[in-house]
């Protein structure tokens, strides 16, 4: 099984990009009047970098307009294309950082697209300064703010309409923008993964990541998703439905997850190599959804708290716990959820969660612990 699979999606995505940030012109350009002002090289880039990420999105941003200029001669090589790759490289480059650090909510795209629409500005028209000196000619205030901000409102518009509804309508699991130091973060996890995928004799891998909550198990299990092409699923899918919803139940330790339905839909069907089939519960109508198929792979990764209660048996191949100090945790949680919630998690579910992992010894019989670090904030 190859595990090159994020790098090779991330190459491709960033090679449509660039295809559509030197192709896009063409067609705005037939638009009377605002054509040119739509900035039509700015979008693919700045979606390369909430997408792909930095290193992407700074190269991206470099090459289009340097690549249309010497294929179609437009823009002009000096000033305008040098100018432009120096923009946006920078646009690129903190569209994937900012992005990255301010998270795919609402209220994190736009302070991220803000600033990086700030800073691809003053880049340009300092490369602009330096380029219009060597060439003999002045570049003014006038012509720096005529050029970045009169001409480019169609743009600017189109980029704060387009670019947080495009990213927000993306699936998380499709996010390729993931922290260098959560890839160093989950290192030994794929060490592990490498080790089982050797072993010719394992037919079917079972990969479960529990742990605290907001200590980074989905991330590590979309990026374990895309870079090994495994099935993944989520024990958030399977919450209590409304019948089960019953005092005697939440008594229970770790009762509060459908573990019988998941065994039944999911588990049973992967160690037998047949294809699943199973319904979402949805939190916000407490309601299963229509039944979602998937077929069977070698690699399975199960992510979520409880995804190791004792009901389901010594089934999995390995066993990863989610490490998290209490003061990140909370700080994570309302990052994640909002204030209001905070105090829910607090008061129930982190509390619920301990009594499992300490009732059970959760922690103590998984083969690794990854640790939440200060790298990964």
């Amino acid at each position: 099984m190859k595990t090159s699979g994020m790098k090779t999606r991330k190459m491709v995505l960033a090679s449509f990009f660039l295809v559509l940030g030197i192709v896009l012109p063409f067609f705005t350009g037939q638009i009377p009047e605002i054509g040119n002002m739509l900035l039509p090289m700015h979008l693919p880039v700045l979606l390369c970098g909430f997408i792909c990420g930095w290193q992407y999105g700074l190269i991206v941003g470099a090459m289009t307009p340097l690549v249309r200029s010497l294929w179609f001669g437009m823009p002009h090589l000096l000033p305008n294309a040098v100018g432009m790759a120096v923009e946006l490289g920078v646009y690129g480059l903190c569209a994937g950082v900012l992005g990255r650090k301010f998270g795919r909510k609402l209220t994190g795209i736009y302070p991220a697209l803000f600033l990086t629409m700030i800073s691809g500005r003053l880049a340009w028209g300092m490369a602009s300064f330096v380029l219009f000196r060597m060439l003999g000619n002045s570049f003014t205030w006038k012509i720096f703010f005529a050029q970045s901000v009169i001409n480019a409102v169609p743009g600017i518009v189109l980029q704060l309409i387009l670019v947080p509804v495009i990213v927000r309508l993306i699936p998380r699991e499709h996010m390729l923008n993931i922290k260098n130091s959560c890839i160093r973060r989950f290192e030994p996890v794929v060490t592990e993964i490498r080790r089982l995928l050797e072993d010719p004799e394992k037919k079917i891998i079972l990969v479960a990541i529990d742990g605290k909550c907001a200590s980074g198990k989905s991330t590590l299990g979309y990026y374990l998703k895309n870079r090994f092409d495994a099935n993944l699923f989520h024990m958030d899918d399977f919450f209590l439905q409304k019948h089960q919803r019953t005092e005697e139940r939440f008594v229970q330790v770790g009762g509060n997850v459908d573990y019988e339905r998941f065994k039944e839909q999911v588990l049973t069907p992967l160690l037998e190599g047949k294809e699943i089939t199973y319904q979402r519960f949805d939190c916000g109508s407490l309601e299963l959804q229509a039944a979602k198929q998937m077929k069977p792979k070698r690699l399975n990764i199960i992510e979520g708290s409880y995804s190791q209660h004792p009901y389901f048996g010594e089934v999995y191949d390995l066993k990863v716990f989610m490490e998290i100090d209490p003061e990140s945790q909370l700080k994570n949680i309302e990052k994640r959820n909002g204030v209001k919630k905070l105090q829910m998690f607090k008061e129930k579910w982190i509390p619920k969660e301990t009594a499992y992992f300490e009732a059970f010894g959760i922690k103590e019989k998984s083969d690794l612990v990854i640790a939440w670090t200060n790298l990964v904030q």
